[in-house]
């Protein structure tokens, strides 16, 4: 539903009005996950381990440096029908694509190093936000000497460099 205000004096006199729709973004952003979801309309489909993923290049470059720079560059892949990503993980990409055309990820153990890993690869900042601040909340997120943050180091040096960058720029 449309949001009211009062009119203004000037658009009183000139009879404009700027009107704005709450819904309007959600739902093409819905219309477009469920094109994604269908395989209709998409002009990429991005490879990870060998599972393929159907996309839109406006929408990944909309939410990425890193895609914006690969489709928009005179990269080889600008024209590509398929690209391999190298350095993510199926489950890592299945979840950034769900936070690109959703904004919302479902974080938990099992998967936010590979949420992290491909988030941190492709540069969806915002990902990474919502990552560092699920990752602050755990009992140990405060704690750069606990055993589950040397279990971070050690499982993974990509994700606990991720992990310490997007921490210290929140704080």
């Amino acid at each position: 539903m449309p949001s009211e205000r009062c009119l203004s004096i000037q658009e009183m006199l000139t009879g404009q009005r700027l009107c704005h729709s709450e819904s309007h973004n959600d739902s093409v952003l819905a219309a477009l996950n469920q094109q994604r979801s269908d395989g209709i309309l998409c002009d990429v489909t991005l490879i990870a381990e060998e599972q393929k993923f159907h996309a839109h290049k406006a929408v990944l470059a909309a939410c990425s440096d890193y895609f914006r720079a690969m489709f928009s560059l005179c990269m080889v892949e600008s024209g590509a029908d398929e690209v391999n990503l190298h350095g993510v993980t199926s489950l890592g990409l299945k979840q950034a694509l769900e936070f690109a055309y959703t904004g919302q990820i479902l974080l938990e153990p099992g998967v936010i190093q590979d949420v992290l890993a491909a988030g941190s690869h492709l540069q969806l900042l915002e990902l990474l936000n919502l990552c560092s601040h699920y990752l602050i909340q755990q009992p140990w997120g405060e704690s750069v000497g606990s055993v589950s943050h040397i279990h971070l180091r050690s499982s993974s040096n990509t994700m606990y460099e991720s992990f310490i960058i997007i921490s210290a720029h929140l704080i």
